[in-house]
């Protein structure tokens, strides 16, 4: 009865992280998207969002495993950031869960707020250079860098792993955000840049987070 006890105080006081289940609501109103001075942004312009919600964290490997029993990941990696999955797959991965892939506005205004933010944290670089946990040399556990939050608390939106969204240019699908193994400079952690990627590609430092 002892260890009864013991068990069910610590789950009330610690409780197990769900990292799917937990979703942002974003206000419906207008935000400022995109940059003119940026070669991988849109043109700025100002743009409204009706309310929609979005991942508070990016899916991890342990999660999709739950959708896709066949994906296999290394042990200890079950709360990083699932990669090495196309466009398809993260679009049925969200559907199965009754979301889907976010619009690439959606994301933006997720990640800047209203008041056009250049990175999810504000308008200042925190170092020089970047580091592991905004675009770094390796992969860690999803929403570890608590700085790496946006004005409505969504995470790992400037660093970790590029995502896909459900937007489309020029025949690709367009992903957002800082990844992994850019660690050199902050050149996809500003919350206006784009990469268009081919819907089939699978690349180690892209996954996905869904919205509704």
């Amino acid at each position: 009865m002892k260890i009864h006890g013991i068990i069910f105080i610590f789950l009330t006081v610690f409780p197990l992280i769900s990292f799917a289940s937990e979703m942002v609501e974003i206000p419906a109103g207008e935000f400022v998207m995109g940059d003119d001075h940026d070669r991988y942004a849109t043109p700025r312009h100002t743009m409204h969002l009706d309310r929609f919600s979005i991942d508070l964290y990016e899916v991890t490997n342990e999660e999709f495993a739950k959708q896709f029993p066949g994906h296999a990941f290394w042990k200890g990696a079950g709360s990083h950031p699932v990669t090495d999955i196309n466009w398809h797959e993260a679009q049925t991965y969200c559907a199965k869960r009754g979301k889907r892939l976010p619009k690439e506005e959606e994301w933006e205004k997720a990640a800047r707020g209203d008041k056009a933010r250049i990175y999810p944290w504000g308008d200042k670089l925190p170092r020089k250079k970047a580091h592991t946990f905004y675009s770094g040399l390796i992969k860690r556990r999803v929403g570890l860098n608590k700085k790496d939050t946006s004005p409505y608390g969504v995470r790992d939106m400037a660093g970790s792993v590029w995502e896909w969204t459900g937007s489309e240019v020029e025949g690709k699908k367009v992903t957002r955000g800082g990844l992994w193994n850019f660690h050199l400079e902050y050149e996809f952690s500003k919350t206006f840049d784009r990469n268009p990627v081919a819907s089939s590609d699978r690349l180690p430092f892209l996954g996905f987070r869904c919205a509704r």
